[in-house]
C-alpha cells in the first residue's frame, strides 16, 4: 500500500474481530514505530503488549477499552532527558502514527486511546519505572466494521502563510457567555466531524424527559418546532411518538441537519439557526427546547425565546427541559475539574453535548420567560440525588479510586431516594410546560 493511500484511508476502529494478530505482524508494526523521529534521536520509547488475562483484567479496572481488541500496546517514553517543548510527547506520538499506518497497510485496524484512568497505577501494574511515562494505549486487531471517512476541516481554514489569520479560536471555558454563536457552530461541526456516535444518553435522564414530554404534550396533529436539537436525540423520539405532527427542527449547520435527519424515522423539515429561525414566520402549535438554554449566551437565549413566542400560536405550548444550577450538578462539575477534566471538552452536560454548557437557575429561566412573553403552567423535577446510572457513567471511566467513591454514592442515593419529590429547588433536571402569557 502506498503511503498516500495509507494516510487517506486509515480509520479509527472500535469494533474488532477476535482473530489474533500474528506475532510477525506485531513485530512489523513495532519496527515501523522505532523508525519514527525522536527528540535528539534518543529513542526512549518502550512498547508493552498486554497478553496475560490476569494483567489485562487488572488494567481493565482503570481503562475499560483494553478488552475491545485482541492486542493492546501501551506506549511509554522516557521523560527525564528531553522534556523541553513536550519532546517526549512528540516522540511517542510520531511512533504511534507510524504503528497505525503500518498496521493499516497490512489490513490491521487500530484505535488510539488516551482515556487511561490512573496512569500511575497502570505503570505499577506493568512494572514500568517512574521515568517511563505512559502516553497512550493503542489497540490493534482485524476490523469487524470499517467506519466511513469522517468529515475534515477545509485546508483553506488550516493553512496560513507568514502570519496566523484564523478567526475561530475556541474558548477553553464551558461558560457560553465567553462564546460567540459562530464559535459554537464551528465547535459543533468539529465534534460531528470526529465520527463519534452520540446515541448513548443516560437512561434515567432520557426516560425522565420523555415521560414528562408525554405527560405535558398530547397532540395528534399540528405543527411542531424542535429548537436546536443538536444530534436529534429527542427529535427522533418526537418523530416516533407523535407521528401525526408536521415536525420541523432548527439547527446551526448543514452537518447537524444531516445527523438529525439520518436518525429520524420519517422526513423532517429544517431551518437554519439563527438567520432563518429569527426571520421565520408561521404559527406552530408545539415547540420543544431540551437542554439548550444552558448552551447559549443569555442575550441570545432571550432573543431565541422572544422569536419562539412570536412564532407560536396563542394557544400553543412549549416543552422546556433544563439543568438546575442549584443542584448537585455544580459540585460534581467542580470535582471532575479537580481530577483533570476541566474545560469545554469535558462540560458536565446531558449527554450528548456539543459545545459550551452552564447550568441555569430556575429564577433565571423564569425571568427570561416573563421578559419574552411566556408563563409556566406545569412543572416536574427529577434527581435531587444522582441516579445510579449517572454515578456509574461519571465515575466508571475515571479510574478505580473514583469508581469506589461512585459506588459509595450509589448506595447513598438509593437510601435517600424517597426525599426526591420534596426537594425540587435542588433537583438537577427540570421539565416545564410553558404557554404564551
Amino acid at each position: 500500500m502506498a503511503v498516500e493511500e495509507a494516510i487517506f484511508t486509515r480509520r479509527t476502529c472500535r469494533k474488532f474481530r477476535k482473530d489474533p494478530v500474528p506475532e510477525a505482524v506485531l513485530h512489523k508494526i513495532i519496527d515501523a514505530a522505532r523508525y519514527a523521529p525522536s527528540s535528539c534521536n534518543l529513542q526512549l520509547w518502550d512498547f508493552l503488549v498486554v497478553n496475560d488475562d490476569a494483567v489485562k483484567a487488572e488494567v481493565a479496572e482503570e481503562t475499560r477499552y483494553i478488552h475491545l481488541a485482541p492486542v493492546g500496546i501501551f506506549v511509554s517514553y522516557g521523560n527525564n532527558y528531553t522534556r523541553e517543548n513536550y519532546a517526549w510527547v512528540q516522540s511517542a506520538a510520531a511512533s504511534i502514527q507510524n504503528m497505525m499506518l503500518m498496521a493499516h497497510s497490512m489490513g490491521v485496524a487500530s484505535c488510539w486511546v488516551d482515556t487511561l484512568g490512573d496512569v500511575d497505577r497502570i505503570r505499577r501494574i506493568l512494572g514500568l519505572p517512574p521515568e517511563r511515562e505512559i502516553l497512550a494505549l493503542v489497540l490493534f486487531g482485524y476490523p469487524e466494521l470499517v467506519p466511513k471517512a469522517p468529515r475534515r476541516r477545509e485546508i483553506e481554514i488550516l493553512l496560513h502563510y507568514d502570519h496566523y489569520k484564523g478567526r475561530l479560536n475556541w474558548p477553553s471555558t464551558e461558560d457560553p457567555e465567553h462564546w460567540t454563536l459562530e464559535q459554537i457552530r464551528d465547535f459543533q461541526m468539529a465534534k460531528i466531524r470526529n465520527g463519534a456516535r452520540y446515541n448513548k444518553p443516560m437512561p434515567s435522564e432520557r426516560d425522565a424527559v420523555l415521560n414528562a414530554l408525554e405527560t405535558f404534550v398530547s397532540v395528534d396533529s399540528g405543527r411542531w418546532l424542535d429548537v436546536l436539537p443538536l444530534t436529534g436525540l429527542y427529535t427522533e423520539e418526537v418523530a416516533k411518538r407523535y407521528p401525526g405532527v408536521e415536525l420541523t427542527f432548527a439547527e446551526m449547520t448543514d452537518q447537524v441537519f444531516e445527523f438529525v435527519r439520518d436518525r429520524s424515522p420519517r422526513s423532517l423539515n429544517h431551518e437554519l439557526y439563527p438567520d432563518a429561525f429569527h426571520d421565520g414566520q408561521g404559527n406552530f402549535d408545539v415547540m420543544s427546547l431540551v437542554f439548550r438554554l444552558e448552551g447559549l449566551p443569555r442575550e441570545e437565549r432571550r432573543r431565541m425565546l422572544q422569536t419562539m413566542r412570536r412564532r407560536i400560536r396563542d394557544d400553543g405550548q412549549l416543552f422546556l427541559a433544563f439543568i438546575n444550577g442549584r443542584s448537585y450538578h455544580q459540585p460534581l462539575r467542580w470535582l471532575r475539574a479537580r481530577i483533570g477534566h476541566a474545560g469545554v471538552e469535558y462540560a458536565l452536560a446531558p449527554d450528548p453535548s456539543l459545545g459550551p454548557f452552564k447550568a441555569v437557575t430556575t429564577g433565571e429561566i423564569r425571568a427570561d420567560l416573563r421578559a419574552s412573553g411566556w408563563r409556566v403552567r406545569r412543572s416536574q423535577h427529577f434527581f435531587v440525588i444522582p441516579p445510579p446510572d449517572e454515578i456509574e457513567f461519571r465515575a466508571g471511566r475515571k479510574g478505580r479510586k473514583v469508581r469506589i467513591v461512585g459506588q459509595a454514592l450509589t448506595r447513598l442515593s438509593q437510601l435517600l431516594r424517597p426525599v426526591d419529590p420534596f426537594l425540587g429547588a435542588i433537583a438537577r433536571v427540570h421539565t416545564w410546560d410553558v404557554v404564551p402569557a
